[in-house]
């Protein structure tokens, strides 16, 4: 194997991990959401207001701070990630309206 076929399988691992992790934080995303969401509808809108909070600090900001960094390796996927952190990021901030 030449030296070029090495360093092409180093970046496809290295895009496909980052790709990887930033599916994964998606999928919390959402499941924390959906927890606001039951809360909300319960009518416990502090559990929703502290789930939203915890989403923030511990995935949506962490995950928009990580798509800026490093996302660039994972193009295009990183504009749908972004996208998708940002909408995030949103209704979040609207449930700490309630």
């Amino acid at each position: 194997m030449v030296v070029w076929e090495i360093a092409l399988e180093v970046v496809e691992e290295v895009r496909g991990s980052i790709a990887m992790f930033m599916f994964i934080i998606e999928e919390a995303i959402q499941t924390v959401g959906m927890a606001c969401y039951i809360n909300y509808k319960l009518g416990d809108v502090e559990a929703a207001k502290e789930a939203a909070r915890w989403a923030l600090d511990n995935l949506v900001n962490p995950a928009l701070d990580f798509v800026d960094r490093y996302g660039a390796a994972a193009y295009p996927l990183n504009l749908a990630y972004k996208s998708f952190y940002l909408s995030a990021k949103r209704t979040m901030e609207t449930y700490l309206k309630l």
